[in-house]
């Protein structure tokens, strides 16, 4: 399984990082610090999960949702990217700076700071492994 975090806060990434890795053995996990390396490291690894922070420096997530939603739509993605929006904001606050009804690839948002408990919660939301 490979994961994706795209923040600006290199503590966020951190904290992220060290729970998946205690919660998937073997995953493989890729960082990046803003939305345009974000979108690099996404062409470049193909992870099965993006962890995307909604407001940072030089493209925000909102730009990089709506770079993967037009890569999808027109086929250059061929696997529906599934993300995980993570932030500060609440859901509401998000939805008034940046509506997200349009974005079929958020599977949900989680609450800054993320805790392990938060992440057991999305579970539906996370990749299985395939045998």
């Amino acid at each position: 399984m490979h994961f994706l975090i795209i923040d600006d806060d290199t503590v966020s990434r951190t904290t992220l990082k060290n729970h998946l890795t205690a919660m998937f053995a073997g995953c493989k996990i890729s960082e990046a610090a803003n939305g345009a390396q974000g979108l690099f490291q996404f062409f470049k690894k193909k992870p099965d999960l993006v962890f995307l922070d909604m407001l940072m420096p030089i493209m925000d997530g909102r730009a990089v949702l709506d770079a993967l939603n037009e890569c999808y739509r027109c086929g250059q993605i061929v696997k529906k990217p599934r993300v995980v929006l993570v932030s500060m904001l609440d859901t509401m606050q998000i939805d008034q700076m940046h509506p997200l009804a349009d974005s079929p690839l958020v599977g949900t948002t989680i609450k800054k700071p993320v805790t392990r408990n938060l992440l057991q919660q999305i579970d539906k939301f996370l990749p299985r492994p395939t045998a």
